[in-house]
């Protein structure tokens, strides 16, 4: 499957699982059913943000066929999509606004873990170094995408309920995570070769 195809996929079937986590519109509760949803909600966007930030570095390198395949033989961007995750819902908890900061370490790391970086926060700062203004850019551009998602998330939350609101609010987030992974793993990928 190419690459575009699979990051299509990926937005997709993870959305589906965040809707039908939300199905029957469970109440927060001390339960281990509604600790196994929280865990398989976490679990698809883990496992999402993994493929995708994998794919992502295959699409720029044009090297798109069997772009599935090798995020599952890139297990370091797994452990450190989770720790990233991890600091995300934690800087959240006691701030919405937040996580955009892991957001821009996780969009300039994870393409250099993706490439099999040893120290990805050396890669990171190299890119900067290459490309400072494209790096502005893109750090207004992904802060602009990160409160434009929670207000289509909030808009669709009122006017549209349910599990076609989470579906629709998890296809927003997961195709624009897959635009800004593209764009930071071009950003990457051009201090690589520089």
């Amino acid at each position: 499957m190419r690459g575009i195809g699979v990051l299509a996929l990926v937005a997709v079937v993870s959305a589906l699982v965040q809707a039908l986590t939300v199905l029957g519109d469970p109440v927060p509760t001390s339960s281990v059913g509604f600790a196994g949803l929280v865990a398989a909600s976490a679990a698809a966007m883990v496992v999402a943000l993994w493929i995708t930030a994998s794919t992502a570095l295959d699409v720029v390198d044009g090297n798109a066929r069997g772009a599935l395949s090798r995020a599952w033989r890139r297990p370091r961007v797994l452990v450190w999509c989770i720790a990233l995750t991890g600091v995300a819902v934690a800087l959240a908890i006691l701030f919405p606004l937040l996580p955009v900061i892991v957001i821009l370490v996780a969009l300039l790391i994870l393409p250099g873990v993706a490439d099999g970086q040893r120290h990805p926060f050396r890669a990171a700062s190299a890119t900067v170094r290459c490309s400072p203004g494209r790096c502005a850019v893109a750090a207004v551009v992904t802060i602009l995408a990160y409160v434009l998602a929670w207000v289509v998330a909030l808009v669709l939350g009122f006017f549209v309920t349910g599990v076609v609101a989470a579906f629709l609010t998890w296809v927003w987030f997961g195709a624009n995570a897959a635009v800004l992974l593209v764009y930071w793993s071009r950003l990457y990928r051009r201090a690589a070769l520089t």
